[in-house]
């Protein structure tokens, strides 16, 4: 259906020069059409409403015919408001339980080092697809700093910034696209774990989404995304090295230098309530 949207009035002319395009009746009531099946598109799914979008976006620059850059940058942006008012909404869902966890824990956060500026710069990316593949964002970009520190770059064994070492990837410059991917990489990646260890366990399962997370989840993610403490996915898991989730924690790790885990994860739920 996604691709019917866009290659359908994809006849494309290379040569042809842009101007201001008005459109004509037949033209906006076909558009409106379209936008009702972008509407439908996204109430079943953030990530085929993101995905609409990234067509969008990335094959603008190279058409050149008028009418169909019309249509597309409607589509585009369309596509992208959609998403947004809804990923909005999401997001101001998640306030309370923010405060929550922040209240709770806010003894630990007084021994945690203030977040690294690194970890926001890319914040609206790393927000839009973790909400797209339903993935806590805070959780998304604890685990970039876990693994290398939320530098934007490739570290040169080639595991890339989320340390993936199941995924073979080329020491590429980094770029939009490529961190883009290495992103899309590891939610793909950290649903697989979970939806096995979630399908092997379904008394106790990881409950954790872009709205709702909890400690016990993200213990768990913690011990299925680095190493597991007696290498099984059965029952209650943990971390086999547990200075990965709780470095800096007090009565823990406190005297470690840098945030592991949960306390990066923390720290990121503190910015976003101040950004909200």
């Amino acid at each position: 259906m996604k691709k019917v949207l866009f290659y359908s009035i994809l006849s494309l002319s290379f040569f042809a020069p842009i101007f201001a395009y008005t459109p004509s009746d037949e033209e906006k009531a076909e558009l409106t059409e379209l936008k009702g099946q972008i509407t439908q598109l996204g109430e079943e799914s953030n990530l085929t409403l993101w995905n609409l979008y990234e067509q969008a976006r990335d094959i603008l620059p190279y058409i050149t015919d008028e009418k169909i850059n019309y249509y597309i940058t409607q589509l585009r942006d369309y596509s992208l408001t959609k998403f947004t008012t809804k990923k909005d909404k999401a997001k101001d869902a998640t306030e309370d339980l923010k405060k929550e966890i922040i209240e709770e824990y806010k003894t630990a956060l007084e021994n945690a080092e203030s977040l690294s500026e690194n970890c926001y710069g890319w914040y609206n990316t790393l927000d839009n697809l973790s909400y797209a593949y339903d993935f806590p964002t805070a959780l998304t970009i604890a685990i970039w700093y876990r693994e290398s520190s939320c530098w934007y770059y490739l570290p040169k064994n080639g595991d890339w910034p989320f340390q993936i070492t199941s995924k073979d990837y080329w020491n590429w410059e980094i770029s939009k696209e490529i961190f883009e991917q290495t992103i899309k990489d590891f939610l793909e990646f950290s649903w697989n774990k979970i939806n096995r260890y979630n399908s092997k366990n379904p008394d106790t399962p990881i409950l954790m989404w872009y709205k709702y997370f909890t400690y016990d989840g993200l213990y768990k993610f913690a011990g299925l995304y680095n190493w597991l403490s007696g290498w099984t996915v059965y029952w209650d898991i943990a971390p086999a090295n547990e200075k990965y989730f709780l470095e800096k924690m007090p009565w823990e790790y406190e005297n470690w230098k840098k945030n592991w885990l949960f306390l990066q994860f923390l720290k990121v739920l503190e910015r976003e309530l101040e950004n909200n």
